[in-house]
């Protein structure tokens, strides 16, 4: 059984509504949209859970100040139990996963953030934010020999795997893409194109696109202005890349 604590504060921003947070667990292959996908468990500061796009009430809001313990009960029979605390108080059982359905597979903290800052306690802190339920154990205190290491990335730039998708529109690039990243986990392919971030632009669950009926010029011009902040953070970073824009003359791209 183990835990781990969050503590939640708000950074500066002008948008309407500027502050996002969702922490849980997920398989090592799942994407970072915490609880969008199969074995993604995420809870909300809305006070929502969500796994597979799935949002459904759960618990209480929780906002900047507000420190929430993650909860994982492996030793309740042939399910494995995830619950959450706020502030010391336990919000119940969130999600019940049988056993067999994660076939062996660990389960890793996550944390979804937009503008707000985290501070987490693994166990390092000589104080827990919180007392500590019965039975349950932070993650630091575990024995090495029964942790198991997420997928490493690239050691150097040197390393890295940067593709570009080429053709013309409709021609299958971001199908292939999908597939390859797909296809090989342990590269954790970061998909970079406008395409790829609209599908992110999600509002509990759902595409944004839905909600931008005449409006579409506006949805691509702040697509293609995350494109391009993501391209100048990418070229900092040790990762591996698939490019998938059509029309990339004139523009940076990671080097």
């Amino acid at each position: 059984q183990v835990n781990e604590e969050i503590s939640v504060k708000h950074l500066p921003s002008t948008e309407p509504d500027p502050h996002v947070v969702r922490v849980g667990w997920s398989l090592d292959s799942c994407s970072t949209q915490l609880g969008e996908e199969p074995f993604s468990y995420g809870y909300g500061g809305t006070g929502k859970k969500s796994t597979n796009c799935k949002f459904e009430n759960y618990g209480e809001t929780f906002a900047e100040n507000d420190v929430i313990a993650c909860l994982v009960d492996f030793e309740c029979g042939e399910e494995v139990e995830m619950s959450f605390m706020k502030n010391g108080k336990w919000l119940g059982v969130a999600y019940r996963v049988r056993k067999e359905l994660l076939g062996g597979r660990a389960l890793f903290p996550h944390v979804l953030v937009k503008n707000c800052a985290i501070e987490f306690n693994f166990g390092q802190r000589e104080d827990t934010y919180f007392s500590v339920p019965p039975g349950f154990t932070f993650i630091q205190h575990l024995p090495v020999a029964e942790r198991v290491r997420g997928t490493l990335g690239p050691k150097s730039k040197a390393e890295c795997e940067i593709l570009m998708m080429v053709g013309l529109p409709a021609a299958g690039k971001t199908t292939w893409a999908v597939k390859h990243a797909a296809a090989n986990p342990s590269k954790k392919y970061n998909i970079l194109g406008t395409n790829a971030i609209m599908d992110k632009m999600r509002v509990m669950g759902l595409r944004r696109q839905r909600n931008y009926a005449g409006r579409w010029d506006v949805l691509i011009q702040q697509a293609t202005q995350c494109l391009n902040r993501l391209i100048q953070i990418a070229a900092r970073k040790k990762r591996n890349y698939i490019l998938d824009q059509v029309g990339w003359q004139g523009r940076p791209h990671p080097g």
